[in-house]
């Protein structure tokens, strides 16, 4: 039996109508713990709107986490646009200096927030709400959005670059996912819809996307609203091994009204390291696309992160 509040999450993912309710920033105080230079930071004291807002997510991965801001700051060598950096630190006991100290190098003024209660799976629509907020307030002109279990190459900013102007003929066009693998569904996931290759380009038009990694322009955020609508912990007491729900609810909710593009060959190396958030699924389907990027890339000296 479905609760009505389902039913009203339901409509609201699919028609992209969301319910008035409370969110934004003042929220923040109850989920996080923010220091006096985060609150700075979020006010944006001196500081224009990013051309990159770079967020990224982790659990208990401290060496991943700071391995994934190393390669980014490689990354950000070969890119000359400005970036403002978010780092979301679900609730944990790990150890994360170093990846601090890299998230400093990136982005003095960063912003660092860690969680006061572990989200999990059920609450992780709640820190990517934190994300859009920060988004909201910051206005980048595109927000690229990382887990602390990927590999990628120094060229991968460049290498995005490559693929958001060989699809900017297409006015839809909102965002672009850089995971991708030998058995992504050609027919769509969660979406109903027949991928298209590219001509010319190393990408497909899928109109869905998942949360390894992923890129996203000002307008597809502010279809979004700067909104999440919540994930009801229904979902998880019929089926526990069902994932997050936020790659799904994002693929429906841009669904006809914004096109998703997928990099292939791949631009992230995913899949070495076990799920911290949802193992019974990943132990079904491993999302390792390590042979797929390989078959066309050099990852020598990357180790990976995972979702």
């Amino acid at each position: 039996m479905f609760h009505p509040v389902e039913l009203l999450h339901e409509w609201e993912t699919r028609t992209n109508r969301l319910w008035p309710r409370g969110h934004g920033l003042a929220s923040l105080d109850s989920h996080w713990s923010l220091g006096s230079g985060e609150r700075l930071a979020l006010q944006g004291v001196a500081r224009p709107s990013p051309q990159l807002m770079v967020v990224l997510m982790t659990y208990q991965r401290p060496d991943s986490a700071a391995h994934v801001l190393s390669q980014l700051a490689a990354a950000l060598r070969q890119w000359s646009g400005s970036v403002s950096l978010l780092v979301l630190r679900d609730a944990g006991d790990a150890d994360y200096a170093a990846a601090r100290a890299q998230a400093r190098a990136i982005d003095p003024e960063h912003v660092w927030f860690d969680a006061r209660q572990r989200f999990g799976k059920a609450g992780f629509w709640r820190m990517h709400q934190t994300a859009l907020d920060v988004a909201r307030l910051w206005q980048p002109e595109r927000a690229l959005y990382l887990q602390d279990d990927l590999a990628f190459s120094p060229e991968l900013l460049r290498s995005v670059d490559q693929l958001w102007q060989a699809t900017e003929i297409d006015a839809q066009r909102r965002v672009l996912y850089l995971f991708s693998s030998r058995d992504d569904e050609p027919e769509g996931r969660w979406v109903r819809y027949q991928r298209r290759d590219v001509p010319g380009a190393a990408c497909r038009l899928t109109n869905w996307f998942d949360l390894q990694a992923f890129l996203i322009d000002r307008r597809g955020l502010e279809l979004l609203d700067y909104r999440m609508v919540p994930v009801h912990p229904n979902r998880w007491r019929r089926r526990p091994a069902q994932s997050s729900g936020v790659g799904r609810q994002l693929s429906l909710r841009l669904f006809g009204r914004g096109h998703v593009y997928q990099a292939w060959p791949p631009l992230v190396v995913h899949g070495t390291e076990q799920s911290t958030m949802n193992p019974e699924a990943r132990s079904a389907r491993s999302l390792d696309n390590r042979d797929d990027y390989t078959a066309s890339s050099d990852t020598s000296g990357n180790d990976s992160g995972g979702d």
